[in-house]
């Protein structure tokens, strides 16, 4: 998504929830596997069609939420929801076509009343995962149309998304338009590059410039962490390369506590996990010194303000577990308890699911960035 809001408390998030014209949510059913923590999402924030739904933004929908949630469906073996899920995407995000065009990043409520795309423009993360999970979900469930279609989405992605910088190399685009700063450079988010999927995708389309784009994500990270802190957003030049600033802010709040997270999902075999690491253990010790995570951080100065959302502390589990902050590590625990769980906002509830999920051990990436879940042997077609 293109930009994170300010969170609403999770009562006024559900307020919402009369003022929209949705679905009743799917039944929740049995636990999938025992994972509670899915079923209490479905039955949330996914309508019976498919759509999940952000109260938190008028009930609206976006393609992050959309590919966000076939994952953990994936890993969840809950096919009869990824189907659901990429069935409602297909139809209105893609015009019932994902092979022949990108996702439109949003939909929801046009100022006429009617609903559907409001804003049509792609938001490049949810493309690159949408790709990457129907990849891996072709493979755990032995199905070679998902696997065909993760491929052709692949194909856009690399002609519509990704640019040749003179000097630097490929870099992946938020979307395909809005993006090219004036004077040459593009504007980029780097909490849309997952390291371990950005390696997965390498090994499903060894011809393409994943393995390049991912040496770039490292000499990005390392470019824009003066102070081992991860930023929202960044430039890139072709005279200067990657960079912080001042235009776009050195910010780094809702969308860079993404960064912490990817970086925390990196397998141990991973030979670059160390050199992410300490990219940003800035975010460390910040949470160390304060014993919660900050809203914000300048990412030039250093400096932090405001306390992070409860989400904030479920996503920088697998992060401190990592860097092996044992204490940091329980004292987010316990601050997850002691606020009564994750609050019914869909992104601090997505941003759990991958923490929670990777600290369960229900999935890990494999070295070569292969999705491996918990008792794959039941998987099936």
């Amino acid at each position: 998504m293109y930009s994170r809001r300010l969170f609403v408390s999770s009562a006024a998030a559900l307020l919402c929830v009369a003022k929209q014209p949705v679905q009743a949510a799917a039944p929740a059913g049995d636990p999938v596997d025992g994972w509670t923590a899915w079923d209490v999402f479905k039955t949330r924030f996914i309508q019976a069609d498919g759509r999940v739904i952000d109260f938190a933004a008028s009930g609206q929908s976006t393609s992050e939420g959309q590919a966000y949630t076939l994952f953990f469906a994936l890993v969840a073996n809950d096919r009869s929801t990824f189907d659901r899920v990429l069935g409602w995407t297909r139809t209105n995000l893609a015009a019932g076509d994902l092979t022949a065009r990108l996702m439109a990043w949003k939909w929801g409520q046009r100022p006429d009343g009617t609903w559907g795309v409001i804003d049509a423009n792609a938001a490049s993360d949810a493309d690159l995962w949408l790709s990457y999970i129907l990849f891996q979900a072709g493979h755990l469930w032995q199905d070679d149309a998902l696997r065909a279609t993760g491929a052709l989405i692949q194909d856009r992605l690399v002609k519509e998304l990704i640019v040749q910088v003179p000097g630097v190399g490929p870099v992946l685009l938020p979307g395909p338009q809005g993006f090219a700063l004036e004077g040459g450079g593009w504007k980029l988010n780097p909490s849309y590059l997952p390291l371990p999927v950005l390696r997965g995708m390498a090994l499903e389309a060894p011809n393409g410039p994943w393995r390049a784009l991912r040496k770039n994500a490292l000499v990005m990270l390392e470019s824009v962490t003066p102070q081992r802190l991860a930023p929202d957003w960044i430039v890139v030049h072709a005279d200067t390369g990657f960079r912080l600033d001042a235009k776009v802010g050195h910010s780094g709040g809702y969308d860079a506590i993404r960064i912490y997270l990817w970086a925390g999902l990196m397998p141990s075999q991973d030979p670059d996990r160390s050199r992410v690491l300490a990219r940003l253990k800035g975010m460390q010790g910040l949470v160390e010194k304060q014993l919660v995570p900050p809203e914000k951080v300048d990412a030039a100065s250093g400096r932090s303000e405001g306390t992070g959302p409860a989400g904030f502390s479920a996503a920088l589990l697998p992060f401190l577990d990592a860097m092996g902050a044992k204490t940091a590590l329980d004292q987010q625990r316990a601050r997850i308890t002691a606020m009564g769980g994750i609050p019914g906002v869909y992104y601090e509830q997505a941003l759990a699911l991958f923490a929670l999920g990777w600290m369960d051990k229900r999935y890990r990436f494999e070295g070569n960035g292969r999705l491996v879940v918990q008792r794959m042997a039941t998987f099936k077609k």
